[in-house]
């Protein structure tokens, strides 16, 4: 256990426990690439054909998804693992289902789709094999991607010369108390999204000396980690000129431009291979490298007309919903974000943990995100999945507003962090389609957990420990106990680790006097 000394550890132990603990039962789009690589080696989705909207029959006669297939091709990973679990849960589904035929296929609630969903995939066999999928995905996936996440940004606030006890807390602010924490809760492209992005940022932020050119490594990397955004979603468009344009004007302060152009150009390198990837995978579904999902899809509905294939000029009221709207506006869901508004002039440009050269990237890529999802009138539909499509600007704007959260007073943070983190895991918990209905359901059926609330809506009625919030407060007091005593047992070994140092130190120094 001498591992937990490391503060970093700890923050990864912490978040991975309660993001693991809170995970939601969401079979999403990126799941069903991920189940036919694991089952048959292949893109092809034909026996999910009707199991979602983004599956469509293609004209070479096999049915296939909508969008790109990387994160579902990480997905696979932990899915093979646990293949043979999945496969004797599948076996055990479907033995019961010729024993007894569709048992129990009532789900309590008022979305017919869940419903239609819920009944279908008892009528194949399914639900045992898609819920434990979801446990996979979100425990073995999505929270330790999100917990190593946290502690990056932990380094990035540490490099900047922020103290351990308010990086810690800045830290886990960030995973618990912004949208973060909902969409760990499930499979999510974006989420991935913003990892690739800010890792690229990160090895082009020269944070030490302007003078200094970027090593050559770190600017193949960035561009790996921005071709990763285009490979993961086509919003990896902008994303990529945006690195792109940082990169090159930031080295134009101590170069010529024929310098940092050339010096560009092993960014534009560095992205080739996850493109590849991208025109692999649209080659390996579509039969055509060049031509997307959404070229072959179906017309869907009517946003589907709207510009080209749903792309128009960007719109002022989706503009405003993607800022206030309840289902997924990113104030409404993200409240402390309002701070970042905040300008930061009258702060001396030495203290800054984010300077404002980076500060102007930041308020570059927030407007044209919010430009390009103004744009995308699929952005409409996002009250059905929550926030999602600014995801990735998230961790940039909580940089930009740690130099607020640092010079405020304490009881004032203090009582900040409660609200932001209760109405984050509020969100997180009940995944209504609105803000307000979240917190309605927290007050008329209590302390709950996501996974447990759908396993009680999909159980028979009158199963006891199900009922009320006494078995997700057990569970919930119990991870708390567990997590607090991770906290406190590494802060005493690392106290001592301090005091071992010290002495040692003071033990040479008096070996040299004398």
């Amino acid at each position: 256990m001498k591992f937990l000394a490391s503060r970093r550890w700890r923050i990864f132990l912490i978040a991975w426990i309660i993001y693991s603990v809170h995970f939601a039962t969401n079979v999403v789009r990126e799941h069903y690439p991920a189940f036919s690589l694991v089952k048959h080696g292949t893109f092809f989705v034909d026996e999910y054909q009707g199991f979602h909207a983004d599956i469509f029959v293609h004209p070479n006669g096999h049915s296939v998804i909508g969008n790109q297939v990387l994160v579902s091709v990480f997905a696979a990973v932990p899915l093979f693992v646990f293949n043979p679990v999945l496969d004797a849960l599948e076996r055990y589904s479907k033995s019961r289902l010729s024993d007894h035929g569709v048992e129990n296929a009532e789900y309590r609630t008022d979305k017919p789709n869940r419903i239609a969903f819920f009944r279908l995939v008892k009528e194949r066999g399914l639900d045992l094999r898609f819920g434990a999928a979801t446990v996979v995905t979100s425990v073995f996936f999505m929270a330790p991607l999100t917990a190593l996440f946290l502690i990056l940004f932990y380094g990035v606030l540490r490099d900047r010369g922020v103290r351990p006890g308010p990086a810690t807390w800045l830290t886990f602010l960030l995973g618990f108390g912004t949208p973060l924490f909902y969409r760990t809760s499930v499979l999510s492209h974006n989420s991935f999204i913003m990892f690739a992005m800010f890792i690229a940022f990160l090895y082009l932020w020269t944070r030490h000396d302007d003078a200094l050119h970027i090593p050559l490594s770190k600017r193949v990397l960035a561009g790996f980690f921005g071709g990763l955004t285009l490979a993961a979603d086509y919003i990896g468009i902008i994303i990529l000129p945006l690195l792109w344009g940082y990169l090159l004007l930031s080295r134009l302060r101590s170069a010529p431009w024929k310098i940092a152009f050339r010096e560009s150009l092993a960014f534009v390198i560095g992205s080739v291979p996850p493109v590849l990837f991208l025109l692999y995978s649209q080659w390996a579904m579509y039969g055509n490298p060049f031509l997307p999902g959404q070229y072959w899809m179906p017309n869907q509905n009517s946003y589907t007309e709207i510009g080209m294939r749903g792309f128009d000029w960007p719109a002022p009221d989706l503009f405003f919903k993607n800022l206030f709207d309840p289902g997924y506006g990113l104030y409404t869901w993200g409240p402390l974000f309002l701070l970042a508004l905040a300008p930061a002039i009258w702060y001396a440009p030495e203290s800054l943990i984010l300077p404002r050269r980076e500060r102007r990237f930041v308020t570059a890529s927030f407007i044209v995100f919010l430009l390009f999802c103004s744009a995308n009138q699929y952005a409409r539909l996002q009250w059905n999945s929550g926030f999602r499509y600014l995801i990735p600007i998230v961790p940039f704007l909580f940089l930009a507003l740690t130099d607020h959260l640092l010079r405020i007073p304490r009881w004032a943070r203090v009582a900040l962090s409660v609200v932001v983190i209760v109405h984050a895991w509020v969100l997180t918990v009940y995944r209504e389609i609105s803000v307000q209905a979240s917190w309605k359901m927290l007050f008329t059926e209590g302390v709950q957990l996501p996974w447990l609330r759908v396993l009680r809506m999909t159980s028979p009625t009158g199963v006891w420990y199900l009922e009320g919030s006494v078995l997700p407060m057990a569970i919930l007091t119990v991870t708390g106990g567990v997590v607090l005593w991770i906290w406190r047992y590494g802060s005493r070994l690392e106290s001592k680790s301090r005091l071992d140092i010290g002495s040692d130190v003071a033990f040479a120094a008096s070996r040299q006097e004398g």
